[in-house]
């Protein structure tokens, strides 16, 4: 059976996907291993990969990579310096690709990958205008343009929604911005939001083990102030980051994913009373919906723009 192997590298897994016509065969998680380069986790993911294939008699035929940082996908290149792999500017992963199995390479930005496996697998089908933005341990964004992927002159069109700047007297970034997106509400930032306030030792929050947002969410249902202040901020900044998006993109549908989709029923309503109250889209009648393809969407955007390769074609605005 011939296959595209997918590799979804995230921030703590590395999902890897063995697809033939659209559908999954096989999966596999490894972690990450941020202590070591992308050149040594690459010849560990070749073995994984081998071993899938063999155990599910498979012939690759093609390698998608989506990566968390900003990518050149015209050359296969790493642009964004990434914390846990310092080496993969340099990194030839065409090279790697026809090494190990003779085959093209297809690289994207994990979230446009995201897109593009909801476009054509899951919350978007039927829909050439779709914006989706993922909340979890950053806030990842990616937008599509009458069918066509925007990506720009330098590759981070549509990438950027968690760096959108919302708070001007917000926390310091990790990009170096103050009151973005991602610095207001996302799972990285969260636990020095919870523990810097003045009323976290009151707080039922100080009674555990780990901050994130189930625990938030939780104590937020049964009353806890803190958390209930925390878990208002956050929908906030969720929702004017994805009412952002709307008003840059004019898209149809909005695709929301990521780990914090425990509270889509808090949000999305958020999203629509922002919606309601801004007088250049109220009357426009755009689509929320949540994702569809949460674990693999990246795999499976990966296989259909690798198909794009063999017709070469190229989505992209």
């Amino acid at each position: 059976m011939e296959v595209g192997i997918g590799i979804d590298m995230g921030g703590t897994r590395i999902k890897i996907g063995l697809v033939h016509e659209g559908v999954l065969v096989a999966t596999r998680k490894i972690p990450a291993a941020s202590h070591v380069t992308l050149e040594q986790r690459l010849a560990e993911i070749a073995v994984e990969a081998d071993r899938m294939l063999a155990e599910n008699n498979c012939t690759p035929t093609g390698v998608g990579i989506a990566f968390p940082g900003i990518v050149d996908s015209d050359n296969n290149r790493i642009l964004s310096k990434y914390v846990k792999y310092p080496d993969a500017r340099r990194v030839d992963l065409s090279g790697w690709a026809q090494k190990q199995w003779g085959i093209p390479l297809a690289l994207e930005n994990d979230a446009r990958a995201a897109l593009v496996g909801e476009w054509q697998y899951g919350a978007g089908k039927n829909c050439d205008n779709l914006v989706l933005i993922t909340l979890g341990t950053g806030v990842g964004s990616a937008a599509l343009i009458h069918g066509k992927l925007l990506k720009g002159k330098h590759y981070h069109a549509g990438n950027l929604g968690g760096h959108i700047a919302i708070n001007l007297h917000g926390a310091e970034c990790n990009c170096g911005s103050v009151g973005c997106v991602e610095s207001e509400a996302s799972t990285w930032a969260l636990e020095k939001q919870v523990t810097g306030s003045p009323d976290y030792k009151a707080s039922a929050l100080a009674s555990e083990k780990e901050i994130n947002f189930n625990t938030v969410f939780t104590w937020a249902e049964k009353g806890d102030a803190l958390a209930i202040q925390i878990r208002e901020n956050c929908l906030k900044a969720w929702a004017t980051g994805i009412l952002n998006l709307i008003l840059s993109y004019d898209p149809e549908r909005v695709v929301i994913g990521g780990g914090i989709m425990q509270g889509k029923n808090l949000l999305i309503p958020q999203v629509r009373r922002m919606i309601e109250r801004d007088s250049w889209i109220n009357d426009i009648p755009i689509e929320l919906v949540v994702a569809e393809q949460v674990e693999y969407a990246g795999i499976l955007g990966m296989y259909y723009l690798l198909s794009l390769l063999q017709k070469d074609y190229k989505p992209v605005l």
